[in-house]
């Protein structure tokens, strides 16, 4: 039997359905199953056209800045207003530098040996021609005792032959004496042509037995002279068994202890001049131009007593690092007291010259936009962008050669999210009635902090950990100081508690934009550097504006420390 379908499709009933029953439950089947595949494609349709109307509607919308200070409605941005003023200025850079004594050398041995006795230690003064260490010389000795030995033979040598040459010059005399009678006798006719001829033969024999005897002595002279060189020579390399210090100064470090065996060329000690140091900075190729020999320098140390120390520039090394564009600046400074120790971190404030009236902004006035320099204007209580060209800077004020008057006043602070034409609040009396900074406590601002070692001190560019490590000390830095967008070389320097370089150590650091704290950023593990307890990496970060870096130390004895950084992409 065969039924026909609306869409003509013929249906057949087989001989195991005699009855209609079972094709009408079969069709009603496939026919609710039809309803359903087209309920579902109409439901993933309608959620497209949904998804494709919020992402173009989503995409329309303008960015949020990252580092947008929002307001709401007409509400202005609190921020710190100051005045222009007017004054001296002396413009100055800061570096952190070390120190390195006057003259350092290794101290090698002469000769191989064994160290049977080295009597200094660390910190020892020495004095030239001090002995430092002493070698084995038993085979050395020995070797002078055959030098003498060899020289007693050719002593001997020599008076043999002198008295073999005294033999034969009496023996040519006693020829010569013949041979001059026989020549009268024979010129008389008393004696025969014969006899003549011999006794001339034998005076010319005993002359010949002379001149061998003379050079026989020649030799035995010149093999006493070989021999009495050998001996002095066995004595000065018997004497560098003693090695002594050829210059004055202070023992640094012993490199090999007692019983080692040495060798040319293998240093045993270290010993350096600190009477007078080496105070050195890596400067950065932008202010090379400004500093000159003679220039004034302010160094500081670590050491809270220790007041500022005023010295001048010696030395402006002729060569500029290809790697981080720096070139060694050098301060020659006396060291009698000991105040210096070679191996300390210093900060070096550089004079780039002198300005008697100038117009004197405060360094965190100044901002960046679009590339060029801005300081913030407020005109009847609205921001304003001016730009302006800088002169010199210091790390009170920045002098403005170039873009304002006198009688501006400008924002200090508070200038994150502010467009042209907002509306500002000035908060400094508030903050002085309360008792604190107006530079301070601010959402976004940065504090104050020490440059790390290496590095710039750049007020644009904030370089601190945010919070102390527990166990470790880590600091970074920047290549170059200041970083800009794209990938940024880091310089990570870890020590103990007692100050000691660690080497060894796993180091992890993440970056994160510091408006978006949660999310995810780029992420490096550094490598160890060529100086102890330093290490390099590299990460990219990708947009202008803020970050913050963690640093994770895991340390080969055990533990891990972590550190937060702050740094500013532009």
């Amino acid at each position: 039997m065969k039924l026909d379908r609306t869409d003509g499709e013929k249906l057949e009933v087989g001989p195991e359905h005699p009855s209609g029953d079972g094709w009408r439950r079969r069709i009603a089947t496939r026919e609710g199953g039809s309803r359903v595949l087209k309920l579902l494609a109409l439901v993933v349709l309608m959620a497209a056209a949904a998804w494709a109307l919020y992402a173009n509607l989503w995409s329309a919308r303008p960015a949020m800045d990252m580092s947008m200070r929002m307001t709401s409605g007409s509400t202005p941005f609190p921020v710190v207003i100051v005045p222009v003023e007017r004054g001296p200025i002396t413009g100055t850079v800061t570096y952190t530098g070390s120190i390195a004594p006057f003259n350092e050398e290794d101290v090698y041995p002469r000769v191989t040996g064994r160290i049977v006795e080295m009597p200094v230690y660390p910190g020892d003064a020495v004095r030239p021609g001090q002995v430092l260490a002493r070698l084995d010389s038993v085979e050395l000795s020995s070797r002078i005792r055959e030098a003498e030995a060899a020289l007693a033979a050719a002593r001997a040598t020599r008076t043999q032959m002198e008295k073999e040459l005294a033999m034969t010059e009496a023996e040519a005399g006693y020829a010569r004496g013949v041979a001059t009678r026989t020549e009268q006798l024979f010129n008389t006719g008393a004696v025969s042509k014969q006899e003549y001829e011999n006794d001339r033969a034998m005076a010319a024999s005993a002359e010949a037995k002379r001149e061998a005897a003379r050079a026989k002595l020649q030799a035995a002279e010149s093999s006493l002279a070989q021999n009495e060189a050998a001996l002095r020579t066995a004595g000065i390399v018997r004497g560098y068994t003693d090695i002594v210090a050829s210059t004055p100064g202070y023992v640094v470090k012993r490199l090999v202890a007692p019983g080692v065996l040495v060798q040319p060329g293998m240093p045993v000690l270290k010993v350096a001049q600190i009477d007078r140091v080496r105070l050195q900075a890596n400067v950065g190729e932008k202010d090379l131009g400004s500093i000159r020999v003679g220039s004034p320098v302010g160094v500081t140390t670590i050491a809270a007593s220790q007041p500022p120390l005023m010295a001048k520039v010696t030395a402006v090394f002729p060569f500029v690092d290809p790697g981080s564009r720096t070139a060694v600046v050098e301060a020659l400074v006396d060291n009698a007291s000991r105040r210096f120790l070679p191996g300390q971190y210093v900060t070096m404030q550089f004079a780039t010259g002198h300005r008697d009236e100038a117009l004197i902004v405060p360094p965190s006035a100044i901002a960046r936009m679009d590339g060029k320099v801005t300081v913030w204007v407020v005109n009847d209580g609205r921001a304003e962008p001016r730009p302006v060209v800088m002169g010199l800077q210091s790390t009170n004020g920045v002098e403005i050669v170039e873009g304002l008057t006198g009688a501006e006043r400008l924002i200090a602070r508070g200038q994150e999210g502010l467009y042209a034409g907002a509306q500002v609040s000035d908060i400094t009396a508030t903050a002085r009635e309360a008792g604190g900074d107006a530079h301070k406590g601010m959402a976004g601002m940065p504090e104050a902090t020490a440059t790390p070692p290496g590095q710039k001190n750049d007020a644009a560019t904030a370089q601190a950990p945010t919070a102390p490590a527990a166990d470790l000390k880590i600091s970074l830095s920047t290549i170059p100081p200041s970083p800009r967008v794209g990938e940024t070389h880091l310089r990570i320097e870890v020590k103990d508690a007692a100050g000691a370089p660690v080497q060894g150590a796993k180091v992890e650091v993440t970056a994160g934009m510091s408006a978006m704290p949660g999310m995810p950023g780029p992420s490096a593990t550094a490598r160890a550097g060529t100086e102890a307890g330093t290490y390099e990496a590299t990460v990219n970060l990708g947009t202008a504006g803020a970050w913050t870096l963690e640093v994770n130390v895991s340390s080969p004895r055990g533990g891990t420390t972590s550190s937060k950084f702050k740094i500013e992409a532009k």
